[in-house]
């Protein structure tokens, strides 16, 4: 095998390994109340929760912070924008939105490397 078949084969098996599980997981669902806050308080009343999801997000611009229920799966992940004191992240667990900042997964973060390895190049 040539060495681009090599590279094009753990790419294509990587990818495979973050695609998101489909199974059910429930979320914290709130939208700029005090209960949704950077400080979340699980048992505010404007949170709620929701089942049936495929992943769960929180999307925080400024102060401002919503978290929710996705219809879509997705692979984990978080993305920050500093110069607009912005940052979105997708997890694909229960209740996984109520952390400040969700992690990256293993298999992410591994395919991310091996990206930047294969480009590099």
């Amino acid at each position: 095998m040539t060495s681009s078949v090599v590279v094009l084969s753990l790419i294509g098996a990587a990818i495979l390994l973050a695609v998101g599980h489909t199974d059910a997981i429930s979320c914290y669902e709130c939208s700029n109340t005090d209960g949704c806050k950077d400080q979340f308080n699980v048992f505010h009343s404007d949170v709620t929760t929701a089942i049936d999801c495929l992943s769960c997000s929180k999307l925080k611009v400024g102060d401002t912070v919503v978290r929710g229920c996705e219809g879509t799966s997705s692979v984990e992940f978080c993305a920050e924008i500093e110069s607009l004191s912005s940052f979105v992240c997708h997890c694909n667990t229960d209740y996984c939105n109520s952390a400040s900042h969700v992690t990256v997964s293993m298999v992410t973060a591994l395919l991310l490397a091996l990206v930047a390895m294969v480009f590099r190049f």
